[in-house]
């Protein structure tokens, strides 16, 4: 069927087919040439030098797409209009003035009509970048993408170092804070020292908390001892003759047995002689004055205990009186050593601080020194030898196929406006009647073909349905 279509309006599909074949060739051949200049970027994750970190997640989509960014950014192409003194060129200038009659900033108006040239595309399963930029001169697409090339390693090493000088002078500003704070804090620990005499350093509290340590354990010892002369005290005063310091003195001991002697000498000499017997008298008055010496003997041992007793005493309260100084000293000290240990703690504080933060200074100050980038470039564009548009090939086989389908499309145009009939099938579809016979064409041997019906006539017939044949 669309051959027979094809076949019988073969004039208007090839006027269609050449109508747009050549709107296309002329358009090739008479459009200006393009030519793109290619350059390429590669990011290298490594370890920070400075901060001896690794540089992690450089290698990641979004950091490579913020680098995309980055590149296509107004202060890139900004710094390329400056790099290659554009604003300087009059014809771009007049080109501004008819365009914009003079309104916005010159310099931005170049720096977009740059972006509006450029391309950047990150490669897929790499760190490379790959940046193409177009235009009608080899030479200037050459220049401008390299110029793209350094304008974009500059700006990186500026995003890093601009913030890098900010933090320093910050830290710095700090630093002397704190180097000011740690100074006070020193000369107060200097000054409370030399006022109350103490080298935080020194034993001095150590020794006195040593010798509180002996004051208490001589107070009981000798508390101990007070106990016990206090007991043999009390005894004394009532059983002072049977009190084993009385026993055990000799001259007690002595004039116990001496009168223990003289009392048997005068049971005998009484139950010999009689009590009138003047050796019985002379060996009473001797029992006498020693019973008398004794008793003085005894007196005198028992006030050597209570002697020994009141000494024991009036030792324990010079132990507790010497206790209680040197506990009281002790806790001078130990005041005067925990607000000295509050002062050293402020200068070990304001220390580590300002040690933390010249750390940090000395960092930011290397960071905002370096000259060095995680970003090379891997290629520097050329000039292209051969234009990137228009592709004449490409352009007239897109061409060929548009001008096929347009004329496909107006034929069929034709076709539904004009509808002809041109073989058997379109009387059967346009009557809903069966064909009985055919006529052929009058250039050719006569002959008449039979249909479905039995009947011989050439034209009319009946078929076997009983329906009325249909007429050709």
């Amino acid at each position: 069927m669309l051959l027979q279509i094809l076949r019988s309006r073969w004039l208007s599909f090839l006027i269609a087919f050449s109508l747009v074949v050549a709107g296309v060739a002329a358009y090739t051949f008479t459009a200006p040439k393009v030519y793109t200049a290619t350059a390429s970027l590669v990011i290298d994750p490594k370890v920070d030098p400075i901060a001896g970190t690794v540089l992690a997640g450089m290698a990641s989509p979004s950091y490579l797409m913020t680098q995309v960014d980055i590149i296509q950014s107004s202060r890139v192409a900004a710094r390329v209009v400056s790099s290659l003194r554009l604003t300087e060129i009059a014809e771009l200038r007049e080109q501004w003035m008819a365009r914009t009659k003079g309104t916005g900033d010159f310099a931005a108006y170049l720096a977009d009509m740059l972006r509006g040239s450029l391309e950047v595309r990150p490669s897929r399963g790499s760190n490379v970048i790959n940046l193409f930029y177009s235009g009608s001169d080899p030479r200037f697409v050459e220049t401008v993408a390299n110029a793209f090339i350094k304008a974009y390693l500059d700006t990186t090493l500026e995003l890093r170092t601009s913030p890098a000088k900010d933090y320093s002078r910050f830290f710095d500003t700090n630093a002397k804070a704190l180097r000011d704070s740690l100074e006070a804090a020193q000369a107060k620990l200097s000054a409370y020292q030399q006022k109350t005499g103490l080298v935080v350093s020194d034993e001095r509290l150590d020794v006195e908390t040593q010798r509180l340590n002996e004051l208490n354990a001589q107070l009981v010892l000798v508390q101990a001892a007070a106990a016990d002369t206090k007991s043999r005290d009390a005894q004394a005063q009532t059983q002072g003759d049977r009190m084993l310091d009385v026993m055990a003195n000799p001259m007690v001991a002595g004039l116990r047995a001496e009168l223990a002697r003289q009392e048997a000498q005068l049971e005998q000499m009484s139950s010999r002689l009689g009590e009138n017997h003047p050796a019985v008298r002379e060996l009473k008055l001797g029992i006498a004055d020693n019973r008398t010496r004794f008793e003085s003997e005894v007196r005198r041992a028992q006030s050597s205990v209570g002697i020994s007793n009141q000494v024991n005493q009036s030792r324990v309260a010079q132990a507790r009186t010497a206790l209680e100084e040197q506990r009281a000293r002790v806790l001078k000290l130990r005041a005067v050593r925990d607000e000295a240990s509050v002062l050293v703690r402020d200068v070990e504080n304001s220390q580590r601080a300002y040690d933390g933060v010249l750390a940090r200074l000395n960092m930011t100050n290397l960071e905002s020194q370096t000259n060095q980038v995680n970003v090379a470039a891997l290629e520097r564009a050329t000039a292209p030898n051969q234009p990137s548009s228009p592709r004449n090939g490409l352009n007239l086989m897109l061409g060929g196929l548009v001008g096929g389908i347009f004329g496909l499309l107006v034929v069929g145009t034709r076709e539904a406006r004009d509808r002809r009939v041109r073989g058997e099938s379109d009387f059967e579809a346009l009557l809903n009647q069966p064909l009985i016979g055919v006529v052929p064409s009058y250039k050719k041997t006569f002959s008449l073909r039979l249909g479905r019906g039995r009947s011989k006539t050439p034209l009319l017939g009946h078929n076997n349905s009983g329906r009325k044949p249909a007429t050709t």
